[in-house]
């Protein structure tokens, strides 16, 4: 509905795409905050699992498996509140040990991802931070990205907190890895001066976001 806005906004998340050294293209989008960043972004990532048709038939539909998020014990609530919101429950997320310097332990989501799927789960998402709330960690991305990979799921990086730092370029290495993530949020509204609220969400399939949520009644269709 209001077109220039639309593009402006387009234009300028490019801008802080490339000053975070995130490659192109990548789809920016705003939201209010980290929190529904995530949930956006896990909501395409529930879309982008094959055969899952949930947008038609739901969850509940027979044959439907049950579905695990991962993401590490020291992430963000938000998360878990995203699955709670998706239908998938707290039992729906595996919270992932961390090493010395609270950072995810990549063997261990790696034989997570194993015994879920031996035991009938459908794995489908990874949720990796760089700057935990509590400690600033920043979770090993290269290492998961390889996981993700290997296993078909779909990476989220949660940058709310510390991915802002990357617009330096001694600091550019905190992103390493990401430009492997399928979807990326950071806050300008924390270090960059930018007044509250404002996230943002970078993605690399903006396609699977519009499958997931799009919906066009015929009054907007003009």
């Amino acid at each position: 509905t209001s077109p220039a806005t639309t593009e402006l906004e387009q234009g300028v998340l490019d801008w802080l795409r490339g000053m975070l050294g995130l490659p192109a293209p990548r789809f920016g989008l705003l939201t209010d905050t980290a929190s529904t960043s995530t949930l956006v972004a896990l909501a395409a990532a529930r879309e982008s699992v094959p055969g899952l048709e949930v947008r038609e038939r739901g969850l509940a539909a027979a044959g439907t498996p049950r579905l695990r998020l991962y993401t590490s014990v020291e992430a963000h609530s938000s998360v878990e509140k995203a699955a709670i919101v998706l239908g998938l429950g707290h039992e729906g997320v595996r919270k992932i040990p961390v090493d010395c310097a609270y950072r995810m332990d990549a063997a261990a989501l790696a034989a997570a991802v194993q015994e879920d799927r031996a035991a009938g789960w459908r794995p489908f998402a990874v949720s990796a931070t760089v700057g935990t709330t509590s400690t600033t960690s920043v979770d090993p991305i290269p290492a998961i990205a390889e996981i993700c990979r290997g296993e078909g799921l779909w990476l989220h990086v949660d940058a709310a907190y510390a991915g802002s730092a990357a617009v330096l370029p001694e600091r550019r290495h905190c992103l390493d890895g990401c430009e492997h993530a399928d979807s990326l949020v950071t806050n300008p509204h924390k270090w960059l001066f930018v007044p509250i609220d404002a996230s943002a969400l970078f993605l690399r399939a903006p396609e699977v976001l519009r499958r997931a949520l799009q919906l066009v009644p015929d009054y907007l269709q003009s």
